[in-house]
């Protein structure tokens, strides 16, 4: 009983979350220098920053120098606890908290927002996944054209 309340209110410590719409700057204000990143390309349209905090790995994916997504996990690759995902999930309401809504995958249990922002956890892999409605729309739409090349015939 005495050590999941130490590890809750260390929990409350990490400012650990998954802010949908900050900038690259404030993602990097909140965690430290970042550990990775990736650009943009054809196959994929984000950037991803990666960050190590606590004891998590937080992978942001970026669209436009903002934060559409995240992808949280812990270094040592063991699954979450309840009161984790709440945690995470609660620091990153908008305003709207999250709601259990039923997925499609029976590995996952899933979360929305009233604003269409859903948060995933993969059981099976550990890994918390939040993705923004920009995000959502950035996936559906058709990868971009590239231009013609000058003089290249049909």
């Amino acid at each position: 009983m005495f050590r999941p309340a130490i590890v809750f209110f260390l929990l409350l410590a990490v400012p650990l979350r998954a802010n949908l719409g900050e900038s690259v700057a404030e993602c990097v204000k909140r965690y430290g220098t970042p550990v990775g990143y990736s650009e943009a390309n054809a196959k994929f349209p984000f950037g991803t920053v990666a960050f190590a905090a606590a004891n998590y790995t937080l992978i942001v994916f970026l669209l436009n120098d903002h934060e559409v997504g995240a992808r949280i996990s812990k270094k040592d690759k063991s699954a979450f606890t309840d009161a984790e995902m709440q945690n995470i999930m609660n620091a990153d309401t908008d305003g709207s908290p999250w709601t259990v809504t039923t997925s499609n995958d029976p590995t996952c249990l899933q979360w929305m927002r009233t604003d269409q922002a859903t948060a995933l956890y993969d059981k099976a892999n550990h890994v918390l996944i939040f993705t923004s409605t920009a995000m959502k729309a950035a996936l559906k739409s058709p990868p971009p054209v590239p231009p013609a090349k000058p003089g290249a015939g049909p």
